[in-house]
């Protein structure tokens, strides 16, 4: 009788595995399409997105300035070594152009599209 419950537990556990490893890889499948049809679908920021971007831009403003003054503090030894064109670009137009001119809820691409659009005129 102990035998047949010992095989009974491990045809059960078996099937038990076969059916979890089969619902993990139909369920993977299954978010691996959702995603990227979702990524497909919406190139927009989420409301989410934008929402967490306004206090950002708030902190920009202050850290834009920040940088500025950097810039006029390094101005000096920017001009001597010939790196104030770099320098500039870092420190005064990449952040003011990060605050005022990126799209409301882009963090990640704000950067290429601008230069892509550069380059192309």
């Amino acid at each position: 009788m102990k035998f047949k419950d010992l095989a009974l537990m491990e045809n059960l556990s078996n099937i038990t595995q076969t059916v979890i490893r089969r619902f993990l890889v139909i369920s993977l499948i299954i978010a691996l399409i959702v995603s990227k049809a979702q990524a497909q679908e919406s190139d927009r920021p989420s409301s989410g997105a934008m929402m967490i971007d306004v206090p950002i831009r708030v902190l920009s403003i202050g850290l834009s300035v920040v940088s500025t003054a950097f810039f006029v503090v390094a101005l000096p030894f920017t001009l001597t070594s010939g790196s104030t064109g770099e320098a500039w670009e870092t420190l005064v137009e990449e952040p003011f152009e990060f605050t005022f001119f990126r799209p409301l809820g882009r963090f990640d691409d704000w950067k290429t599209e601008e230069s892509t659009e550069n380059e192309e005129s």
